[in-house]
């Protein structure tokens, strides 16, 4: 088993260039292999469950992924959710053929919901996602990290949503690297934490709701309740642009206010700044908000400080 350790980044698909061409400036700077891009990949993910969403529920998920004609079985546990960073095992077999092999699974710690493997009979293929993967390896001081760019569609027979996103998965080095190199590009590209997997995507489309963090019951700690609000605020910014919905920029900025008492007296002030800049947003025609919403660095350059500080109260 591997444990991913990754920021998740959302953009819209018209900063897409900006993004790679800041990736290819970054290779074309370095003296060494340690900053390259990599091939461009075409991929295919059929994901398994059953349709009362078995293994979603537990906290799995089943899929094959294809790649130039090969084929691989993954299991990725939900993890934990680190204030906006994800935490997550996965395990990884090579197939002979477009088949699901449970066998495999009884290598696997199951779940005790899924231990009878009853429910592998009803297994169907509940949605795939179709993308264009761009890879960069990228080493910042004593970090190295995989930087993807994946563009493409997730669809099921309840619809469709889009792909447009940005990974910075650790490979060695201090998670402290991923925030550093995640800021300067958002310098340069407006992005912002996404707290939304592709299977979170696929099983989204299906079930017709936002997944909210769990409230704290019964704690006074403030990184705790930090945290919580903290994601609840990535959420509604991801749940916007999902639903094509500018009203609620309102829950967004009432979040942002719960928020702020649990924050150091900078982030504080820079949360009032940007509250400023939303407001005056009002002012624009309603078809224009989530465009020039989706324009805004000071969004995702503050996500990634905010992150970034709970994280670090949390060690």
């Amino acid at each position: 088993m591997a444990t991913e350790l990754e920021l998740k980044l959302m953009l819209q698909p018209e900063y897409l260039k900006s993004a790679s061409d800041f990736l290819d400036e970054i290779c074309a700077q370095a003296d060494d292999e340690s900053n390259s891009r990599q091939p461009t990949l075409n991929l295919m993910n059929a994901y398994y469950d059953t349709p009362e969403a078995t293994l979603m529920q537990a906290g799995m998920a089943l899929r094959i992924r294809a790649i130039n004609d090969k084929y691989i079985q993954t299991v990725k546990t939900r993890g934990s959710s680190r204030i906006g960073m994800h935490a997550r095992g996965e395990w990884e077999w090579q197939l002979e053929q477009d088949r699901l092999d449970l066998t495999l699974l009884n290598q696997l710690p199951l779940p005790d919901a899924l231990q009878d493997m009853a429910w592998s009979r009803q297994l169907e293929e509940a949605y795939r996602t179709d993308f264009q993967r761009q890879v960069w390896n990228i080493q910042l001081y004593d970090t190295c990290m995989e930087v993807v760019c994946d563009h493409g569609k997730v669809t099921s027979p309840h619809g469709e949503d889009n792909i447009c996103e940005l990974e910075l998965e650790l490979k060695s080095g201090s998670e402290l690297g991923l925030y550093e190199f995640a800021l300067q590009l958002a310098e340069r590209v407006p992005v912002q934490i996404s707290v939304v997997s592709k299977a979170q995507k696929g099983v989204r489309l299906k079930q017709g709701h936002i997944e909210f963090p769990q409230r704290p019951i019964g704690t006074f700690d403030t990184s705790v309740l930090g945290a919580y609000w903290y994601e609840v605020w990535l959420v509604y910014w991801e749940a916007m642009f999902f639903m094509k919905d500018e009203v609620l920029l309102q829950p967004f900025r009432h979040t942002l206010h719960q928020m702020r008492p649990f924050l150091p007296s900078h982030l504080d002030q820079a949360l009032v700044a940007l509250d400023q800049t939303l407001d005056e947003l009002y002012k624009a025609e309603e078809d224009q908000v989530l465009g020039l919403l989706a324009g805004l660095k000071s969004v995702g350059s503050l996500m990634l400080k905010i992150g970034q500080w709970l994280n670090q109260q949390s060690h």
